[in-house]
C-alpha cells in the first residue's frame, strides 16, 4: 500500500515546530537574561559617563566664569582710564572745582580726587552728598603707585556693609607721573554681575541639577567652597584617592557613603590664577541607579513569565510569517515605477474629485503652495490661502485650461504657471479635475534680471550721446548765472535778483549731479580689477562712513572675517556702500538708526549684508528697486540703487533686496572670491 507525499502524518512536524518552540523560549531567556546584566552594566557605565561630561562642563564654566569677572575688570577699567584721559586733556592744572564735579555728575562719577607727587591731595570733589576724604587704604595705594609706578593704575573695590552696596576707586598715574587722579565710582551692578556669574554662584546653581548631590571645590589647605554644608571631610593628603586624583590628569569617579547617601563621586583637578590648585567633587545619587537595577530585576521574572506564552505565540508568528512574506511580495508588486516616478517627479500634480476632495497630490505640489498632508482633505480647507486664486480651476465648467498666478509664502514672492485637464468617468461624464503645477518663480526673476540689463545697455547708448551734450550749455548757464550775480547787480530789487540768480546756479548744479549719476550708471565697467582685501576697504569704508554717521546720529558698524579677497574696484566697491549709506540716510529722515556691514565667506563666494534699521522698502515696490527711475523719495533720481546694481555686475556679482527680512531693509551682495 502506498501514500503520498500529502498523506504523511504531521506528529513529526508538531514535535519539531515543539522543540523549536522550546528552543527559542529558552534562546530568549537566556538573551533577556544577558541582556538586562548588560544593560546594568551600561547603566552605570552611562551614569559615569555622564557624570563625567557634567564635571567637565562644570571645569570649563568655571573657567569661563572666571574668565568673565576678568573681563569685567578690563571693561571697568577701559571706561574709567577713558574718564581720566578726559580730565587730563581738559588740562588738570588749570581746572576748577566747579567745573571738576560738573564733570562728575556728567559721568556718574562719586567723586574726583587729584594727589600731585608728594602723595598731598591737590583738589578734591564729591558730586552728591558732603565731601568725604578718601579711606586710608587708598591713600596708602596712592603713594604706593607714585612711589613705585609698576603699572600706570590700581582698581580697588570696597564693599559695603549693606548687601549690594560697593564702591570702584580707579587711580591712574598721568603719563607725566607728576600726578595721580582718583574716581570715586557706584560698583553696585559691577558687583552683583561679578556676584551672579561667579564660580560660587555657577556652582550652586549646578547643584541644583536633579541627581546632583553636592558639588564641592576642595585645595590642599581646606575647602574654597561647598554648594551644601559638607560637614567633616578628610583633607587630600589625607584620603588615598583624593591623593591620587590630585596627580591625575584626568576625571577618577568611586562609590563613596556621603551622609547617608550613596553617591558616585567624580574628581577633577582644577586650577586657575584666581583660586590655589585643588579638585573639584560632584557627587552624583546613586538611588536612580539602584531603582534601574530593581526594575531589570522585575523584568528577568516577567520575562520567565511570558515565556510560556511565547510557546504559542511563536507558532503562531510561523504561521504569519509566511502570509506577512506573501503580503509583502504583493505590496512590492503593486508598487510600480509610476508610482515612484509621481512621487519624486520636480512638477506637481493633484487631482481633486467632483466632492473637492483632493484625492492625491505628489511632493512637488505642496511644497509650491507650503502645504503638508493634503491628501484626502477637502480643498476649500486645506488650500484656503490659495482657493480663491485657483477657483476656477476647481471649477470644472470653467473654460480656463491654464494661468499663471502670483502669491507669498512665508514672506517669498512666488510665480505659478497651472494647467488643468479634465477626467471623465466610462459613463463619459466629467469626474475629476487635474492640475499640474510648474514654479517659474527663478524663471521670471531671470526675464526681469535681463529686462534690467537690457535697460542699462539702452541707457547707456542714450547717455553716451546725450550727456556731453547736455552738459556744454549747462556749464554755459552756470557760468552766465555766476556773472551775473557777481558782475551785473542792479541798482533796484537787488535781493530778488540774488535769489533768482541763486536758484538758476542750485538748479544747474542739481542737473549736473543728475547727469553725472546718469553717465555713472550708463557706462561700462572698464576698469582694471585687481584682487583687493576685504576686511581693509570695510574698515575704510566704516570710518568714512561713521564721521557721517555721527553727525546724522547713525550708528555704523563693520564686522568682516579676515583673509577674504575679491577682484574689484577700489573705488567701485566704496561707491556701492557710499550709496547704500545715503539711502538708508534719507529713509531715517534726520533719525537716530542703525547702519551694519557684515561680510564672510560661504563656499567660493563673499557674502556682504548690509542692513538698516529704517521704515523698510514697500511690499509693492520691492520688485523696482533696482530699475532706473524708480524712486519712493520726493526729488529723489532713481539711480542710486541701479548704479550698485551695475558696479556689483560689472564685479561678476549680484545683489539682491532680502525680501524676509523684518525691520527695516537688507541687501545681500555676492561676489565670487579670488
Amino acid at each position: 500500500m502506498f501514500r503520498s507525499a500529502n498523506d504523511r502524518p504531521t506528529g513529526f512536524d508538531h514535535r519539531l515546530l515543539s522543540i523549536m518552540a522550546v528552543s527559542f523560549a529558552v534562546a530568549v531567556f537566556l538573551i533577556a537574561w544577558f541582556s538586562i546584566r548588560e544593560s546594568r552594566s551600561d547603566s552605570f557605565l552611562l551614569l559615569r559617563e555622564q557624570g563625567a561630561a557634567f564635571t567637565e562642563a562644570l571645569a570649563q564654566a568655571s573657567q569661563n566664569a572666571i574668565t568673565a569677572e576678568a573681563f569685567y575688570d578690563n571693561l571697568v577699567q577701559a571706561r574709567y582710564s577713558d574718564l581720566v584721559t578726559s580730565l587730563v586733556n581738559w588740562n588738570i592744572s588749570r581746572i576748577s572745582e566747579h567745573q571738576l564735579a560738573s564733570f562728575a555728575l556728567n559721568h556718574d562719577v562719586l567723586g574726583v580726587y587729584v594727589y600731585d607727587a608728594d602723595s598731598t591731595l591737590d583738589m578734591g570733589v564729591v558730586a552728591r552728598g558732603p565731601y568725604e576724604p578718601l579711606p586710608d587704604f587708598v591713600v596708602d595705594e596712592v603713594a604706593g603707585l607714585l612711589a613705585d609706578p609698576e603699572s600706570n593704575y590700581v582698581l580697588l573695590l570696597e564693599e559695603g556693609e549693606t548687601q549690594g552696596e560697593a564702591v570702584h576707586y580707579y587711580l591712574e598715574l598721568t603719563d607725566r607721573q607728576d600726578i595721580v587722579i582718583v574716581l570715586a565710582i557706584d560698583a553696585q551692578y559691577y558687583s552683583r554681575a561679578v556676584t551672579e556669574t561667579g564660580i560660587g554662584f555657577l556652582a550652586q546653581n549646578m547643584a541644583r541639577e536633579q541627581g546632583v548631590e553636592y558639588i564641592i571645590y576642595q585645595a590642599t589647605d581646606g575647602i574654597i567652597f561647598a554648594s551644601r554644608k559638607p560637614g567633616e571631610l578628610l583633607a587630600i593628603e589625607s584620603d588615598p584617592f583624593l591623593k591620587d586624583a590630585l596627580e591625575s590628569d584626568s576625571i577618577v569617579s568611586r562609590e563613596l557613603d556621603f551622609q547617608g547617601e550613596n553617591v558616585l563621586e567624580l574628581v577633577r583637578p582644577f586650577s586657575t590664577d584666581m583660586y590655589p590648585y585643588g579638585l573639584f567633587r560632584v557627587g552624583l545619587s546613586l538611588n536612580g541607579y539602584y531603582s534601574v537595577s530593581r526594575g531589570f530585576d522585575q523584568q528577568i521574572i516577567i520575562v520567565s513569565g511570558t515565556l510560556f506564552v511565547l510557546l504559542l505565540v511563536v507558532l503562531l508568528y510561523l504561521n504569519m510569517r509566511r502570509k506577512r512574506q506573501a503580503l509583502s511580495r504583493k505590496y512590492s508588486d503593486i508598487k510600480s515605477l509610476t508610482d515612484r516616478i509621481f512621487t519624486q517627479m520636480d512638477t506637481g500634480v493633484a487631482a481633486i474629485d467632483d466632492d473637492g476632495t483632493i484625492r492625491m497630490a505628489n511632493r512637488a505640489f505642496e511644497d509650491a503652495f507650503a502645504v503638508t498632508g493634503i491628501t484626502g482633505r477637502q480643498w476649500s480647507q486645506t488650500m484656503n490661502d490659495h482657493a480663491g486664486l485657483l477657483s476656477e480651476f476647481v471649477d470644472r465648467t470653467a473654460r480656463a485650461d491654464e494661468k499663471e498666478i502670483s502669491f507669498s509664502v512665508a514672506g517669498e514672492r512666488r510665480t505659478i504657471l497651472i494647467a488643468r485637464s479634465k477626467l471623465t468617468d466610462e459613463s463619459g461624464l466629467q469626474g475629476a479635475v487635474v492640475m499640474v503645477v510648474y514654479d517659474i518663480t527663478r524663471l521670471k526673476e531671470y526675464e526681469r534680471s535681463s529686462a534690467r540689463r537690457e535697460r542699462l545697455s539702452e541707457m547707456g547708448n542714450l547717455a553716451a550721446g546725450v550727456a556731453h551734450e547736455i552738459r556744454n550749455p549747462l556749464n554755459t548757464i552756470a557760468i552766465a548765472a555766476q556773472r551775473l550775480a557777481g558782475e551785473f547787480v542792479p541798482q533796484e530789487h537787488v535781493e530778488h535778483y540774488q535769489q533768482i540768480t541763486g536758484q538758476i546756479r542750485s538748479e544747474t548744479s542739481r542737473l549736473n549731479d543728475i547727469i553725472t549719476r546718469f553717465l555713472a550708471l550708463a557706462r561700462e565697467g572698464n576698469k582694471q580689477r585687481i584682487a583687493v582685501d576685504v576686511d581693509r576697504l570695510l574698515a575704510e569704508i566704516g570710518q568714512l562712513l561713521r564721521i557721517e554717521g555721527d553727525r546724522q546720529g547713525i550708528e555704523v558698524t563693520v564686522s568682516c572675517e579676515r583673509g577674504l579677497i575679491v577682484n574689484a574696484d577700489s573705488d567701485g566697491f566704496k561707491q556701492v556702500f557710499l550709496n547704500l549709506f545715503n539711502n538708508s540716510k534719507e529713509a531715517l529722515d534726520g533719525k537716530a538708526g542703525t547702519f551694519a556691514i557684515e561680510a564672510n565667506r560661504t563656499d567660493n563666494e563673499v557674502k556682504i549684508l548690509v542692513t538698516d534699521s529704517g521704515p523698510g522698502i514697500p511690499t509693492e515696490a520691492r520688485e523696482k528697486v533696482f530699475a532706473p527711475y524708480h524712486t519712493t523719495k520726493t526729488g529723489g533720481t532713481g539711480l542710486g540703487l541701479p548704479t550698485v546694481q551695475r558696479i556689483v555686475s560689472g564685479f561678476g556679482g549680484d545683489i539682491e533686496l532680502d525680501s524676509k527680512h523684518d525691520g527695516g531693509t537688507r541687501f545681500v551682495i555676492t561676489l565670487p572670491a579670488a
